[in-house]
């Protein structure tokens, strides 16, 4: 899908008053948004407001005096055409919501050149509209090469069957810049973005997909590259090396954000809050963190960097309720508050001891966190920073906790020896399920090589797991918050790493901060017209068309409000500037609506809660390959630190 100015000025959509179909001259597999005639009517306000400038200026250099005629009428001229403007701009946005237009190729000419056509659909709602995108863009994934065969499944007798729903590749990348090292990945986590701007309107180019910070590490150094996930082509934007090998990473919201997630917004503002900024911290393998601050388009500068007591290596990290939790290799736990200046506070941290075997794993759950040491998991309270329960997850000696991932009310763990999974109720304790992924892989692979579990994550129905092989399997849960009992046979996928699957997350678009109060109430639909066609209809409830003041005319005159209350006004009583970030009449990219969330806003504020087509799923390791009989020995240049990235299609959009 390309862009729709490329098709030129005679490619501009007709008013469409009509169900007939319109032969004009565009390029094919283009798809189209908006009204044409409401562009043409925006085109003659603009013309007027040029004119009515023009007059307002001669105006200003009469000599003589006249009631009727001078400087403040002009004025008011000026006034009303703006506020038509802003009318009609508003009529596009919610046309553009419910609207989509379709170039389609017909006969040819008599030239022998190629024709198209147009085919419009009116939806009933925006959220109708985004679904139907989202399913055509999905499709069209599908049907690529690289997922014509991208996920395998065998019942008892070993014939593969189709999947619904599975992962689907969008793109696999080398994250590495320098290749004068050997680089090899090791951890990643997912920094946010917000999905819209301050005062605009909601727009789908505007979805914040957020970025990725991967890190890769040699045997004394680590390289952090951040991948940008704005639109359908991922890519490395910045890319800085740090002094230590990185073992895991965290992101920590601003102080603002965590707030709104957790429902504070009411309560007294922190001290340090108009000094804090979303960061990511760095745990390393020399015992130290480093905190860089992570907002998208600024310099990464080093905020912060502190050792662990003993100079512990830092195994993992989380963040809950204002504070900083760090694993030790040595098997404590190091706690770090904030201090009144927004860093934390290194000089006194709160240790609390687990074991004598390192803290590989940790998450946040509900008011406690989960930490793992050895086969143990310690329940610590997230106020009291106690530990309040224990839960023994494996009775055999040796086996070690490596991860774990929650869904509802139960948590998966998994072992850094051995290909079982294992899932224990949150509440009860209680173990529910066990799951060997050893099976489906090796239907897979041949031979019957040692499986072992690399990576975990939940996700919106899947249970992935990344193993050592280079594979991933996706194992079907239920999608309510219940327990996750993995509900059917699981899938392996032909896409692999050359190495193990270092890594697995989920990103998702999420609004940092709610959007301001507007002047101008959106709408979230258009309203049925006479003849089957959708009619704009202006934020106050009458027709600013102006087809229908074509008889008798617009007043101009004697404005009851002044220009200085339209905030969200795109010009101004000199000139005029089309907002064309929100209107020009484009084309659709569909993967900007794999993570779109749900435009209905009531007044200019967005809703709480948004609604997303479909979720991205990245994974990362050396390498990318096709599983298949015939598989080679890869070369040097394809065990370089790579990512693959998987759209997750969601059921219920």
């Amino acid at each position: 899908f390309g862009s729709s100015e490329d098709a030129g000025e005679d490619s501009r959509i007709p008013a469409q008053h009509s169900g007939e179909k319109v032969v004009i001259n565009a390029k094919p597999n283009k798809l189209y948004m908006g009204p044409g005639q409401l562009y043409q009517d925006l085109q003659n306000l603009i013309h007027d407001l040029n004119l009515v400038n023009q007059i307002a200026h001669m105006i200003g250099s009469l000599k003589g005096k006249y009631q009727n005629v001078n400087q403040t009428v002009a004025q008011d001229w000026i006034s009303g055409l703006q506020r038509l403007i802003l009318k009609k701009e508003e009529e596009i946005r919610a046309a553009d919501r419910c609207r989509i237009q379709l170039q389609l190729p017909g006969k040819q000419d008599k030239s022998g050149r190629p024709t198209y056509f147009t085919a419009v659909f009116n939806t009933f709602t925006p959220a109708i509209k985004q679904s139907w995108i989202s399913n055509l863009q999905m499709a069209k994934l599908a049907l690529e090469e690289d997922n014509l065969q991208g996920w395998f499944r065998a019942e008892d007798d070993g014939n593969q069957i189709k999947k619904q729903k599975h992962p689907l590749l969008l793109r696999q990348m080398p994250v590495v810049m320098s290749k004068l090292q050997e680089f090899k990945v090791e951890c990643a986590v997912y920094n946010p973005e917000p999905s819209c701007g301050y005062d605009r309107m909601p727009s789908p180019q505007l979805t914040g997909h957020g970025c990725l910070w991967i890190a890769s590490c040699t045997n004394q150094m680590g390289q952090i590259s951040i991948v940008a996930l704005q639109n359908s082509n991922p890519k490395v934007t910045e890319c800085f090396n740090v002094e230590s090998r990185i073992l895991c990473m965290v992101h920590i919201p601003s102080s603002e954000t965590q707030e709104e997630w957790e429902g504070g917004s009411d309560t007294e503002p922190s001290p340090w809050k108009t000094a804090d900024s979303p960061t990511v911290c760095l745990g390393m393998e020399e015992g130290s963190i480093s905190v860089y601050k992570s907002t998208q388009r600024s310099k990464k500068i080093r905020l912060q960097h502190f050792f662990m007591p003993d100079k512990s290596t830092v195994m993992s990290m989380v963040y809950k309720s204002l504070c900083l939790y760090a694993g030790l290799v040595s098997g404590f736990i190091a706690i770090y508050s904030r201090s009144e200046d927004g860093c934390w506070n290194t000089d006194s941290p709160q240790v609390l001891k687990l074991g004598v075997l390192p803290v590989k794993s940790m998450l946040a759950m509900d008011d406690a966190i989960w930490a793992s040491s050895g086969g143990q998991v310690f329940i610590i309270g997230a106020k009291s920073h106690v530990i309040e329960r224990r839960l023994e997850a494996h009775q055999e000696e040796g086996m070690v906790i490596s991860h774990m991932a929650v869904a509802g009310v139960g948590i998966w763990i998994a072992f850094s020896s051995g290909s079982t999974l294992r899932l224990f109720h949150t509440e009860t304790l209680e173990h529910l399920q066990d799951i060997n992924i050893a099976t489906p892989v090796h239907n897979l692979l041949p031979g019957h090589q040692r499986v072992s579990v690399s990576s975990l994550l939940v996700c919106h129905g899947l249970l992935m797991v990344g193993t050592n092989l280079g594979v991933m399997v996706a194992l079907p849960i239920p999608r309510l918050q219940g327990i996750p009992k993995v509900t059917g046979r699981g899938m392996v996928s032909f896409h692999a790493h050359n190495g193990p699957v270092r890594f697995l997350t989920v990103a998702e678009a999420v609004c940092q901060k709610k959007l301001r109060r507007t002047s101008v109430t959106s709408l979230p639909c258009l309203p049925e017209g006479k003849e089957g066609e959708m009619s704009a209809v202006s934020p106050e409830g009458s027709s600013s068309s102006l087809a229908s003041a074509k008889d008798k005319g617009v007043w101009l005159g004697d404005s009851s409000r002044s220009i200085a209350q339209q905030s969200t006004l795109s010009s101004s009583s000199g000139s005029l500037t089309l907002s064309h970030g929100s209107l020009e009449h484009g084309t659709e990219d569909g993967n900007i609506y794999d993570l779109l969330n749900d435009p209905s806003y009531t007044h200019g504020k967005r809703s709480q809660k948004g609604t997303v087509s479909s979720v991205l799923v990245v994974s990362g390791g050396l390498g990318h390959k096709k599983v298949n009989k015939k598989t080679k020995t890869p070369r040097q240049e394809e065990m370089v630190s790579t990512i693959m990235v998987w759209q997750i299609p969601l059921l219920n959009v």
